[in-house]
């Protein structure tokens, strides 16, 4: 009986790293040491994709309550909505990480850094915009997008000292850490 159980564990627990989610989860901690800003940077988009599966299923939860008499249906019905939308969003946030990376494959660093400072200037521009027409009370609202484009910043101002100034200590090249991450996601891609 406890062989089955442990068997039972073992592939529950294998279903659930081969989750978009859990691959995102991974990588952040593999990625800790070499590279911190750009696991910080996962671990963020990890927990929006979380916050993201949450607040449409409580959302969903909330909807169907009133139709279900013992509120097991409602929770059920937003347990899976939930956990689909956190499955999505990291499926789309892998997937805009191969694209960037192909991106900076096919353009160079001198590209990717002034496609970066023209993403940190809308991102700024449009967090402006939004803390411009929210009032004092909404201020909670605008935390998330608070927190992205100050995260982009951050990655502009990062990718700059390490790929475009030499004299930097953590200069590094790009080339090389463009294929060696372009290789790291193609093997959590696989499960590896």
């Amino acid at each position: 009986m406890m062989g089955r159980l442990r068997a039972a564990g073992s592939a529950l627990y294998e279903a659930a790293c081969q989750t978009h989610a859990a691959r995102l989860g991974i990588m952040a901690a593999r990625l800790r040491r070499e590279t911190p800003l750009v696991a910080i940077l996962i671990a963020a988009i990890l927990l929006f994709c979380l916050h993201l599966g949450w607040s449409t299923g409580r959302s969903v939860h909330a909807v169907l309550s009133p139709a279900s008499p013992t509120g097991i249906g409602a929770t059920l019905a937003g347990l899976v909505v939930g956990l689909a939308v956190i499955e999505l969003a990291a499926a789309f946030a892998i997937t805009l990480m191969t694209a960037g990376l192909q991106l900076a494959y096919d353009t160079g660093r001198h590209c990717m850094l002034a496609l970066l400072v023209v993403a940190s200037a809308f991102a700024l521009l449009g967090l402006g915009w939004r803390l411009w027409e929210t009032s004092p009370a909404a201020i909670a609202d605008a935390i998330l997008p608070a927190l992205g484009a100050a995260g982009l910043v951050v990655l502009t101002l990062w990718f700059e000292r390490a790929y475009l100034r030499p004299a930097y200590p953590g200069f590094r090249d790009f080339w090389v850490d463009v294929v060696d991450a372009r290789h790291f996601l193609m093997r959590s891609a696989h499960g590896e």
